[in-house]
């Protein structure tokens, strides 16, 4: 970052004006910006930003683009050196511009706010007469007088209100709506497929293919749901079923290791004793003893 300028506007609002030295497209580095959302307006130059769920996305000069991460991460690059007017918002200055309408129509305004949200929500679109002029008027100040605060102040909350009706975010519909109960029915039929099959191997692909779901949304459905990742759940499940079988079954080690999914019995005591603090052997002495 060669230069930079930051407006605090209110609580949960602040403007920046920032130039960004050209990167080599292979020096990638993490997106910068930490608030809930950002608009951001590319006056000069070129970014391309990887976004965990939907890939690369290149957004040029005279373009705009929203971007909320929800706490995910996403990698960028200035390809040329690029100079930048950036919006911060916090939730609730998004869930304030959102209607009710916008709520039932699942509009994509709403989604930056919603709580229901499981993705990065990024979209773009290009810069009317207006906005490049407000844009280039807020990049020319230095904010050091209070006559020009108020200025900048005035501007980015007319910014905003541009940016939150434009067609990008106002009049498309999301093709599912936010609340989304039938994620929550996918990582369920996920976990009951993995507890049928623990004997199987598995992958994502094959376990989102059989929930209908991505990959994206199980790994962070697991995460949030049952606190652990889709293979640290299926690990849990193995374990616990196994000794189920060593306690109830009397089956052998060997057997309870082959019957959730281990061919090699000393793998399968690492992950038990793991699991539990002992291996399998030491639980069935002290259940007999």
């Amino acid at each position: 970052m060669s230069a930079s300028r930051r407006f605090e506007q209110q609580s949960g609002l602040a403007t920046s004006y920032v130039r960004f030295k050209a990167d080599s497209p292979e020096n990638l580095q993490l997106w910068p910006l930490k608030s809930y959302s950002q608009i951001c307006f590319v006056l000069r130059g070129r970014i391309r930003i990887s976004l965990p769920d939907t890939g690369w996305q290149e957004v040029q000069a005279q373009q705009w683009f929203a971007i909320a991460l929800g706490g995910f991460q996403a990698s960028c690059s200035f390809e040329e050196e690029t100079e930048l007017v950036w919006i911060d918002c916090d939730r609730e200055i998004w869930q304030s511009l959102a209607t009710q309408e916008d709520l039932l129509l699942h509009r994509k305004k709403a989604c930056f706010g919603c709580m229901q949200r499981v993705e990065a929500v990024f979209f773009k679109d290009y810069f009317s007469k207006r906005i490049q002029s407000l844009v280039s008027e807020i990049a020319s100040l230095d904010g050091k007088t209070p006559t020009e605060r108020l200025f900048v102040h005035a501007k980015t909350l007319e910014l905003l209100a541009l940016a939150s009706d434009g067609t990008t975010l106002s009049q498309k519909p999301q093709p599912e709506p936010c609340l989304r109960d039938q994620d929550e029915d996918a990582l369920r039929a996920a976990a009951d497929y993995l507890e049928a099959n623990l004997c199987a191997d598995h992958s994502l692909k094959e376990v989102s293919r059989q929930a209908h779901i991505n990959e994206f949304k199980l790994k962070k459905g697991f995460r949030e749901r049952y606190n652990t990742t889709v293979f640290g759940y299926l690990r849990q499940k193995r374990m616990e079923r196994a000794r189920e079988l060593l306690l109830q079954e009397n089956c052998a080690v060997i057997e309870a290791a082959s019957a959730v999914g281990y061919s090699n019995p000393s793998h399968f005591s690492r992950a038990f004793r793991q699991t539990f603090g002992h291996n399998p052997k030491e639980l069935v002495s002290n259940a007999l003893r």
